[in-house]
């Protein structure tokens, strides 16, 4: 049998490690196996070792091809080298055919790693290549490497860790939140209040299962619009004004309770780098409403008034939207606009105003 271990340090686990471990289980017909480290020889570990395991084995569920061994965690030492880590295997599987799988950035490193030598003859090491990056030839020929073709997806963990990519199985997204690892999560915890984030993990929850539910191309950008929806909620009104006539002049005359929905676009695309207009238009505009909103607009508006920690029954007007986007949107905005009414509250806001007269 040909089994590729496939080290790293998996921090977190993303849609990049995934492809690479799809292409070559493929090319090479064999079985992966995910070897995560306890610490990496070459950058800082910055989740727990049992969210590791976890978020991986999210990651790999519906790979029956695909398994996680704990070695290197379990092995005791500080540091694990892969020579050692190879060593194990040969003596697990003597007559199985070995293969270690690596990046094309340390096909050039690859002299440096201990034992080199004695490690590619343990096992074939395998790398796929990047479009435009210079590999060392001597190294491949050296150490006896094989290519494997069709390339692999680029992500950076770096960027995944700062809530600025989100390239990652949709599950390791959703345990990175509701568990606060990184430093993204860090960065919200700062910035909103513990009651205000917990809503908008509901409104994320609530916005991707209708998105879901009503077979959205992309349902995880109405997961990160609602996660980001409330980011410029805690910040002084001041602040909310500042961002707001920044950056969305045209919007700079507002009632206060207005002015974070464009503070929080504005944060979310200078500090968390977030470029989707979709997702822009959807924190924009999420307490307010206007006229020709998008799809994941009106996802977004509805989930905020309607997420199951609100306080109140909202079972009905969640099946509504269930079932269908704009008719369910119409909906949410009836009952949004009865409340508003029942208690007295001013509808007369421009964008609210517009918003009602567009749809009801």
């Amino acid at each position: 049998m040909n089994r590729i271990i496939f080290g790293g340090a998996f921090d977190p686990v993303h849609n990049g490690h995934i492809n690479m471990a799809e292409k070559a289980a493929k090319a090479l017909n064999g079985q992966v196996i995910f070897v995560p480290a306890r610490i990496s020889v070459w950058k800082e570990v910055s989740a727990p070792t049992s969210d590791k395991i976890n978020m991986l084995r999210l990651a790999i569920e519906g790979h029956p091809d695909f398994f996680i061994d704990k070695y290197e965690i379990n092995s005791g030492e500080k540091v694990n080298y892969s020579i050692d880590t190879a060593k194990h295997f040969r003596e697990l599987y003597p007559n199985d055919n070995l293969f270690y799988l690596i990046g094309a950035d340390q096909v050039n490193e690859f002299h440096r790693w201990k034992d080199a030598l004695e490690l590619s003859k343990i096992v074939h090491i395998v790398f796929f290549n990047r479009p435009g990056f210079t590999l060392n030839e001597d190294n491949i020929k050296e150490f006896n490497m094989l290519e494997i073709n069709g390339g692999g997806i680029d992500v950076s963990s770096t960027r995944i860790r700062e809530l600025k990519n989100f390239d990652l199985p949709d599950e390791v997204l959703f345990y990175i939140v509701e568990n606060d690892l990184y430093e993204g999560m860090k960065k919200l915890n700062e910035m909103e209040t513990p009651h205000r984030l917990s809503h908008s993990k509901s409104v994320a929850k609530t916005a991707y299962q209708i998105a879901k539910a009503n077979k959205v191309k992309n349902p995880i950008k109405a997961y990160i619009a609602g996660l980001f929806h409330d980011v410029g909620k805690d910040i002084p009104l001041s602040k909310q004004k500042g961002l707001t006539q920044k950056y969305f002049p045209e919007f700079s005359e507002q009632p206060e309770f207005a002015y974070h929905q464009f503070a929080g676009a504005a944060i979310a695309k200078t500090l968390f780098e977030i470029e989707d207009q979709d997702i822009i238009e959807a924190i924009e505009f999420h307490s307010t409403g206007n006229e020709n909103m998008c799809e994941l607009a009106k996802i977004i508006y509805a989930s905020d008034k309607i997420e199951p920690t609100r306080g109140f029954d909202s079972s009905e007007l969640i099946n509504a939207m269930m079932n269908g986007i704009d008719s369910g949107f119409k909906t949410v905005l009836q009952a949004n606009k009865d409340f508003l009414v029942s208690k007295e509250k001013s509808i007369e806001n421009p964008l609210t105003f517009k918003c009602f007269k567009q749809y009801l």
